[in-house]
């Protein structure tokens, strides 16, 4: 693309492993496209970063790398307010002659009133599927109360499927803190009636009733799958990722070369949720049940939880590792299906690289995630909790059985295969998500 030279961008991602990589993705299609781009980054998240980015990168504070840690939730989110508030100012200023475009990570909506303040056009990313926008801007709305889990469904005109409680978005995982949660999560919806744009990581067609509800109101541009493999701007060559996990070394991909065709379940539940040691006793056990080949993804904190003597009983049919590339295991020709939490980042990866999935939610947009993996776009199967909210391994070997064999595991790839073509299709040229990065350029930084 043929432009100007001087319109710049400044983008700033929550410091969570979750939220980084989607923007730095963004950030990656825009440059390709002639944009200059400052990605905004936590010291916190540069210290622990695995690798140098060939992004330009200017550092801020989050409020916690200073003074003893916040002790309470309401604490953290005070002083990370204040904090990056300050810290995007000052680049701002710095930058105030060429800058002409804020992308902040929709859960810090406070940094749409700075961009403004600094005269820059502001646009608001938001990380998880434009269906939980629809659900979160309903809650904002009060147009979808506090529901208990004696309701039986619920129906809303955004979304695709009637929903009972547990697909809705879930914060009891947070004990005592919960509503604090709840509603700085939702808080995330409040400036898609606001911002000059609002970003989703997601694309037209996979939730094309929720995205023409949203474009008939408000200024929002699907721009996803920002998964490189699949993305036109990303494709081929190195390209960036930020890690705040050690890599474990790549005999796992080694590993992964002896098996065969289909018949790995790789299992990760992502980079925050924490189990109790019967919880992992269940999914060790489930696994074994399952006489399937695996690789678990199990972070150093959780080592402790497993089940005692399980790598030696296992070693011939599994192997634990502590972090990956997960988009490299997920593009193995072993890789049969997907044990996921259904984290937003996981669920694309997944539909982009045609591997159906077994979902276990946990928190926040995970139990929606797995309502539409399920019973939208049919890729996959939820594994059902006992009374105590805990996945049995009865009910996990079931589910690894039921999306690696038989005629529903044929119609799950059938599916995850026509979602990688219609996700390649849309950022291909002249689709969806091509067409609105191209939009918001003209419009955003050239405000044509």
């Amino acid at each position: 693309m043929d432009m100007e030279t001087g319109a710049d961008v400044i983008a700033v991602p929550f410091p969570f492993q979750g939220h980084l990589n989607p923007m730095l993705h963004f950030c990656s299609c825009l440059s390709a496209r002639g944009l200059k781009v400052t990605l905004l980054l936590t010291h916190g998240v540069a210290k622990s970063m695995q690798f140098p980015l060939s992004h330009r990168v200017e550092l801020i504070s989050d409020g916690t790398d200073v003074g003893d840690p916040p002790r309470t939730h309401q604490e953290y989110r005070t002083r990370l307010q204040a904090a990056v508030s300050e810290g995007v100012a000052a680049v701002i200023q710095k930058q105030k002659q060429k800058a002409k475009v804020l992308v902040h990570d929709s859960i810090m909506p406070w940094l749409l009133e700075v961009g403004r303040t600094g005269g820059l056009r502001v646009a608001s990313f938001f990380t998880e599927p434009a269906a939980v926008c629809g659900i979160y801007y309903h809650m904002l709305c009060g147009t979808l109360k506090q529901h208990t889990a004696s309701d039986s469904t619920v129906r809303l005109p955004s979304f695709p499927a009637i929903m009972d409680f547990a697909d809705l978005p879930s914060f009891s995982y947070f004990g005592d803190i919960a509503e604090e949660v709840k509603e700085f999560t939702i808080n995330r919806a409040i400036n898609m009636p606001k911002a000059d744009c609002f970003l989703f990581n997601t694309f037209d067609s996979l939730e094309e009733q929720v995205v023409k509800w949203m474009a008939e109101n408000w200024a929002v541009k699907t721009i996803g799958p920002l998964v490189p493999t699949i993305h036109k701007t990303l494709k081929g060559g190195k390209h960036d990722r930020i890690d705040l996990f050690e890599l474990d070394s790549e005999s796992y991909l080694k590993w992964l070369d002896i098996r065969e065709p289909k018949s790995v379940v790789y299992v990760s539940f992502g980079s925050y949720v924490v189990m109790s040691e019967e919880q992992m006793e269940e999914i060790a056990w489930g696994l074994v049940q399952s006489n399937k080949y695996f690789i678990w993804i199990v972070r150093e904190s959780e080592l402790v939880k497993l089940p005692k003597d399980f790598k030696f009983k296992t070693f011939e049919k599994g192997i634990i590792v502590k972090w990956c590339s997960q988009v490299d295991v997920l593009l193995h020709r072993a890789v049969a299906c997907f044990m996921t939490h259904c984290g937003w980042n996981s669920t694309l990866e997944a539909l982009c690289l045609g591997v159906p999935m077994v979902g276990m939610p946990y928190l926040a947009d995970q139990p929606t995630n797995a309502k539409l993996i399920e019973d939208v776009w049919k890729v996959g199967i939820r594994v059902k909790v006992n009374e105590k909210g805990i996945f049995t391994r009865q009910e996990i070997q079931i589910c690894i059985k039921q999306v690696m064999e038989g005629e529903k595991a044929n119609e799950f790839r059938r599916n995850v295969v026509k979602w990688k073509g219609l996700a390649e299709e849309a950022t291909s040229e002249g689709g969806s998500s091509d067409v609105n990065i191209k939009d918001f350029i003209f419009q955003m930084a050239y405000g044509k």
